[in-house]
């Protein structure tokens, strides 16, 4: 709980940061003043402060449709103002170095203004008026497209996994991954039955959820689970706890999700028997279980135990940061999710500074790593730069 509430404080004084930064920078560019900027800053401080609240009520409230109403008016400005906040710095650095087009664009700007009868002073003023409101015009436009994306672009991500030496009996077996989804604020059964019925039209023969399953408490949400109950695999569903499980009560959920058919691999591990061949399907805990949960210390060596004999060897890891005790522990590939690709930008080029692994296939030493953009989306409900997917893996053998 104490880390729920640092969290919300921080976040409360970076939107303040964010928020009041744009606001400022684009009065001061649209050149306005008086009653109007008041009653905009003060708006602008009832917006930093319905985030932590709605996110709150969204994990006390039982009126869903309010908190769910509440929650995408709140998430969706927070991800407006991310998006403005980058464009205003965007804005400030092409006034200072006074690029070519944007001078000789406020030149003509002011030249027309000034034939059509406007008041105005000079090119200056025009120039910050032209790249306050473009600034305003452009967030506008991303932010509706990456509602768009986020909410109505579901595709498929097709990936091949080669595979060296592969048991023949392994070759085409197909992985479904869906990650990252977030039953929540926003995101409800309507989505889950959606994905669950693209993941059936692949007819795979696993399907793997790698955490951040649900983003909220069990006694609210988990009806809004009950479509993945419907998967349809042929040798069933696994799934591994990221850390939004621990930020929303994992001890309540986990029952809730073993009652759906759904194998929860705790530091711990199933073999497959696929024709002669036999594959390891392990999964651990996500990387800051154990600073909440003590006994949930992530364990890939105790996931591996029992399997070092087997054909391939697959572990579960939210989180891609695992790959470094995969790799020792001898896992052949690794799937994980948790980054979202950054989700939506300026985050999908800033995530590259915290994460090594951010999207698709890679590899560390020997073992294979893939790392899903993810399915659903937390917090602003956007997705630009880092489309949403139902991951399709295959293995392949090479040579």
């Amino acid at each position: 709980m104490k880390v729920f509430f640092l969290f919300l404080s921080v976040l409360t004084s970076l939107l303040g940061f964010i928020y009041y930064y744009s606001t400022f920078r684009l009065i001061r560019g649209l050149s306005l003043n008086g009653p109007v900027v008041t009653l905009i800053l003060i708006g602008i401080g009832a917006l930093v402060v319905l985030v932590p609240v709605t996110y709150i009520f969204s994990r006390v409230s039982k009126r869903e449709k309010t908190q769910t109403f509440f929650a995408y008016v709140s998430f969706t400005h927070f991800g407006f103002f991310s998006i403005l906040f980058t464009l205003v710095l965007l804005m400030d650095l092409l006034r200072v170095l006074d690029i070519g087009f944007v001078s000789d664009y406020s030149r003509f700007l002011f030249s027309t203004l000034l034939q059509l009868g406007f008041p105005i002073d000079g090119v200056t003023e025009v120039k910050n008026f032209s790249l306050a409101f473009s600034t305003i015009v452009v967030a506008t436009a991303l932010s509706s497209l990456g509602f768009y994306n986020a909410h109505v672009r579901l595709k498929y991500k097709k990936t091949k996994i080669p595979v060296r030496n592969l048991q023949k009996d392994l070759h085409g077996f197909k992985i479904v991954q869906i990650s990252d989804i977030h039953i929540g604020p926003t995101i409800k059964e309507k989505f889950l039955r959606r994905v669950v019925g693209k993941i059936n039209l692949q007819s795979p023969d696993v399907v793997v959820i790698t955490g951040d399953l649900v983003d909220g408490p069990a006694a609210t949400l988990k009806h809004h689970l009950k479509p993945l109950s419907d998967i349809k695999s042929k040798y069933g569903t696994y799934y591994v706890t990221g850390n939004h499980e621990y930020y929303s009560g994992v001890l309540s959920w986990l029952p809730e999700i073993e009652n759906l058919g759904i194998h929860v691999l705790l530091n711990e591990n199933k073999i497959l028997n696929v024709g002669e061949s036999k594959l390891l399907m392990a999964g651990v805990t996500d990387l800051t279980a154990g600073s909440m949960i003590k006994s949930h210390q992530t364990n890939p060596r105790r996931a591996m135990a029992g399997g070092e004999d087997t054909d391939y060897k697959i572990l579960l890891a939210h989180q891609p940061n695992s790959i470094y005790e995969a790799n020792k522990v001898g896992f052949d590939l690794q799937i994980s999710g948790h980054t979202h690709g950054g989700q939506f930008f300026p985050g999908n080029l800033l995530i590259y500074f915290a994460q090594k692994f951010v999207a698709g296939l890679h590899k560390y030493k020997g073992t294979q790593i893939y790392v899903s953009r993810g399915t659903g989306y937390w917090g602003p409900p956007f997705r630009l730069g880092a489309p949403a997917e139902i991951s399709i893996l295959t293995l392949q053998s090479e040579g």
